[in-house]
C-alpha cells in the first residue's frame, strides 16, 4: 500500500488503511464528524483503494486509480444531496439498492458513497437496511454524515462507524434566538387566521432551513402551551414571546390548543427520527391546520 495515500499519523486513517490492506474493510462504513469536505476526501481515498487493480492499493497508477482520481470510475457511485432543503428520498435509496445488485463494470468491487446520509428518513433507512443485512460480496457502502445520531440502531449495528473528530463549526452553528422566535410567532399567528394560505406562507421560511424548523418546533409548542394556560385563567408571567400567547388565546378553543400542542409534539419526535425535511414542512402545515378546524 502506498502510505502517502493515507495519513498514518491520524489513528482513524491508519485504522482504515490497515483494514483495506488486510481486506477486512467493512461492507458498510459510516464516516461521521469533521467537515463535509474532509469526509468526502477520505471516502474517495477509500473508494480508490477498493477498486484499485494495482499490486499495492491504491497504487495511483492503474486505470482504476486514474479514473477514481477524476471521479469517472464506473464502479464508484456518489450520491450527493444538499442538507438544506433536500434529503435522500426513499425512491433514491431503492435505486441505490437496485444498482447494488448489478455486478461491477470494470473493477472487482462496487462502491457507493452517500453524502449527507443523515438526511435519510426512517423509510429510507429501512429500505437500505435490507441490503446492509445481506449485501452482495462485491459491494461497499460509505455513508457520510455530521453525526451518526440520525441513524436507526439497526443501521448502526450493521455498519462500522469511524469518527473523524468534531463536526465543522458551520454544521454546529447556533441560530440567532430572535430568528427562531420570529419564525415560531409567525406560524402561531397564522394558525389563528384559519386560512390555509397564511399557514403555508408562514411555513415557507422552513423550506430551505431544516435547522430552523428543528429549533422552532419546541418554541411553537411552548407558545401554544402558554396560550392554553391563559385560556384557563392561569397567571402567565412575561415571556420572550411578548403578547403573542395572549393574542391567540381568545381566538382558539381549549381543545384546539391541546391538539396543537399534541400535533407539535409529534412533529418534534419525527424530526428527532430524522424524517424527510420536505415532508416535515408539509406535515407542519396540515397537522396545525387540522387541529383548528375540527
Amino acid at each position: 500500500m502506498k502510505t502517502e495515500s493515507f495519513n498514518f499519523d491520524n489513528p482513524i486513517e491508519k485504522s482504515i488503511a490497515g483494514a483495506l490492506y488486510s481486506r477486512r474493510f467493512p461492507h458498510a462504513a459510516i464516516l461521521e464528524g469533521s467537515s463535509p469536505e474532509e469526509r468526502m476526501k477520505l471516502a474517495k481515498k477509500i473508494a480508490a483503494a477498493l477498486v484499485c487493480s494495482g499490486a499495492e492499493a491504491p497504487c495511483g497508477a492503474c486505470p482504476d486509480c486514474r479514473k477514481a482520481s477524476v471521479d469517472s470510475h464506473a464502479d464508484i457511485l456518489i450520491y450527493s444531496v444538499e442538507d438544506k432543503p433536500k434529503a435522500f428520498k426513499v425512491d433514491t435509496v431503492r435505486e441505490i439498492r437496485s444498482k447494488a445488485y448489478i455486478v461491477p463494470n470494470e473493477a472487482d468491487r462496487k462502491v457507493f458513497i452517500l453524502e449527507n446520509s443523515h438526511t435519510m428518513g426512517v423509510e429510507g433507512q429501512n429500505a437500505i437496511l435490507k441490503i446492509l443485512e445481506e449485501p452482495p460480496s462485491y459491494v461497499n457502502f460509505i455513508l457520510l454524515c455530521s453525526s451518526k445520531s440520525g441513524f436507526l440502531p439497526t443501521v448502526l449495528s450493521r455498519s462500522t462507524v469511524y469518527n473523524l473528530g468534531q463536526a465543522s463549526a458551520a454544521e454546529n452553528e447556533t441560530l440567532p434566538r430572535e430568528k427562531i422566535i420570529g419564525a415560531a410567532k409567525d406560524i402561531t399567528v397564522a394558525v389563528t387566521a384559519l386560512d390555509d394560505f397564511e399557514i403555508v406562507k408562514a411555513a415557507a421560511v422552513f423550506e430551505k432551513d431544516s435547522k430552523l424548523l428543528r429549533e422552532s418546533l419546541p418554541v411553537i409548542q411552548e407558545i401554544f402551551a402558554q396560550a392554553l394556560r391563559i385560556k384557563y385563567s392561569a397567571e402567565e408571567k412575561e415571556s420572550e414571546y411578548g403578547s403573542i400567547p395572549a393574542d391567540i388565546a381568545p381566538k382558539l378553543s381549549r381543545r384546539s390548543l391541546l391538539e396543537l400542542i399534541e400535533a407539535t409534539d409529534l412533529l418534534i419526535n419525527s424530526v428527532k427520527l430524522n424524517a424527510n425535511h420536505n415532508l416535515m414542512v408539509t406535515a407542519l402545515c396540515t397537522k396545525l391546520r387540522k387541529a383548528v378546524i375540527r
